[in-house]
């Protein structure tokens, strides 16, 4: 579940629920343990400013990180779906990954180059601070021991209480955001898969042997190996007594470990059905229903018989216009099942997963995913807005002498037919695709 705030190069940036629990874990911890040891004897609404601030700085300056991979995605031509924010950082999802070493390289690379940038750009605004205020700039630890500066280069004289704060609350935020994008640079350039180390040492290997899948493999092992080492850091931490920090290194540890066999299982799945078409795999011999059928004997001579949660619905010329499934079935109550017909419940054949038979296997799962899908529908000679007389393109009519016509308000445009048209070839289901992929690792 996440909330699309705004667009940037036409990316949605998403904010997901989870972004929440760590807004408030980390305001929480910055107000009551960070801030106060390194600034004692503010007051708590002070120390909530800054863990607040602090917060808010962070997961902004994670944004700019991904921002970072998109920008340099959308350079070398790659679709980029979205950014999403949530409680483990951030993700750019770059709809097809390149397999060129250079780019992923690249790519990977530039996150924390933003990060430490980042970083770079709030110690000189620290370090400003510092000029002209002195050593109140200074955490306490610090100041204590602080050398007391060439009256000709600091302004040493005591400001007010509230001048006081003022500073230690912008110097508060400002060191702990150098800190935090510091280590958001570091723990990326972690070689551990699908940390931006680990597509980076992806990138090395493939430079090295010329080989992705095995560089994939081997990356997703060391990533596998350190997501192990953390969570053991984190179980030795927690019977040291920091039991907070010891399961914080936990959670992210196994975060790794699922991210990355996740990931590897989707490459192999992907690979597997690469050398695959559609019309290798598909089934020929559906069943189908028609779309003027009622419910009620839809359900009585095929869901009841055949057993299946999904049926293709044709018209009376054989053309696919839709699916019909049993979610969509139990929506309706049974003493209606012999007045609606399933032209009225149906989805839409626009809105179905249709691709040609020599369409890619891969591709067609990938579609499924995208389209939260259970099937595709594989068809030939299929068209959408196919005009009579031309077609219509960015309000410019291209007629049978092709020629150009800008239409005016009584200009009269020709008809075109809106439906999309696909005589069904086959069917071929997500299951069926992924037990494929699966058991067969020869393909």
């Amino acid at each position: 579940m996440s909330l699309e705030i705004s667009k940037v190069k036409g990316v949605p940036i998403r904010l997901h629920f989870t972004l929440i629990i760590i807004l408030a874990l980390l305001s929480w911890t910055l107000s009551s343990g960070f801030m106060p040891r390194f600034y004692p004897n503010l007051d708590p609404l002070a120390y909530w400013i800054m863990g607040v601030a602090g917060a808010i700085i962070l997961i902004f300056s994670v944004f700019l990180h991904e921002l970072a991979h998109v920008i340099v995605s959308l350079k070398y031509g790659l679709e980029v779906r979205q950014i999403i924010l949530f409680v483990f950082g951030g993700v750019a999802d770059i709809k097809e990954e390149t397999k060129d070493y250079k780019k992923e390289f690249r790519i990977a690379v530039v996150g924390p180059l933003a990060s430490f940038g980042l970083a770079l750009v709030f110690l000189l605004a620290w370090y400003l601070m510092f000029l002209f205020v002195g050593n109140d700039a200074l955490p306490t630890n610090l100041s204590t021991n602080m050398v007391n500066m060439n009256d000709s280069n600091f302004d040493n004289s005591q400001p007010s209480s509230y001048s006081s704060t003022i500073v230690s609350i912008l110097s508060g935020i400002l060191i702990y955001s150098v800190v935090a994008n510091v280590l958001v640079g570091a723990f990326n350039l972690l070689p551990a898969f699908p940390l931006d180390g680990g597509r980076i040492l992806r990138a090395l290997l493939v430079r090295q042997h010329n080989n992705y899948d095995q560089a994939t493999r081997t990356s997703v092992r060391v990533g596998t190996g350190i997501s192990f080492g953390l969570m053991a850091y984190g179980f030795i931490t927690i019977f040291t007594g920091s039991a907070f920090g010891g399961l914080w290194f936990i959670i992210i540890g196994w975060f790794l470990q699922t991210a990355a066999q996740t990931y590897l299982q989707q490459h192999e799945i992907t690979r597997n059905l690469a050398s695959l078409q559609l019309k290798d795999i598909m089934i020929t011999d559906f069943i189908y229903v028609k779309s003027n059928w009622i419910i009620g004997q839809v359900v009585q001579n095929y869901f009841n018989v055949y057993r299946k949660s999904e049926f293709p619905v044709l018209d009376e010329e054989g053309y696919l216009v839709g699916s019909v499934s049993n979610k969509q079935i139990n929506t309706i109550s049974p003493d209606k099942y012999s007045e609606i017909q399933l032209s009225e419940i149906m989805t839409s054949v626009n809105d179905l997963v249709i691709m040609e038979k020599n369409g890619r296997a891969d591709e067609a799962l990938r579609q499924m995913y995208q389209r939260n899908m259970n099937r595709v529908y594989v068809g030939n000679n299929y068209h959408k807005n196919k005009m009579i007389n031309g077609f219509i393109n960015n309000k410019i009519v291209v007629n049978k002498n092709r020629e150009s016509i800008r239409p005016s308000s009584s200009t009269l445009l020709p008809d075109y037919d809106q439906s999309l048209k696909v005589k069904l070839e086959g069917v071929v289901s997500k299951s069926d695709l992924l037990n494929i992929a699966r058991n067969d690792k020869k393909l």
